[in-house]
């Protein structure tokens, strides 16, 4: 299996993401970041209570639970950048799965 992620925060949200590429199987995923969501719910306590925050962190949920299909990295580049992420904001590494 050739599985990658890099981490991004989505532009409209501002939701910490990690999105990981199955190159395998030729689908992404997205997974809310919870250690960088932990980060900033402990560094800005009012983040937790901004009403704003919350709802766009519940309207992300819905985008983690679909596989997109893509077939290649520069469909997942192209997938991405219709989200409003930038290609050169992006570093993924190769995750080794036993």
């Amino acid at each position: 299996m050739n599985l990658f992620k890099a981490h991004f925060v989505h532009p409209y949200t501002q939701v910490p993401l990690i999105v990981y590429f199955n190159e395998s199987d030729g689908h992404v995923t997205f997974e809310k970041d919870q250690e960088v969501l932990d980060i900033l719910m402990k560094m800005e306590k009012k983040i937790g209570k901004d009403r704003k925050f919350l709802r766009d962190l519940h309207r992300t949920s819905h985008m983690c639970k679909t596989q997109y299909p893509v077939a290649s990295f520069q469909d997942v580049f192209d997938f991405l950048e219709g989200l409003g992420v930038d290609k050169e904001d992006l570093t993924f590494q190769q995750l080794y799965v036993h």
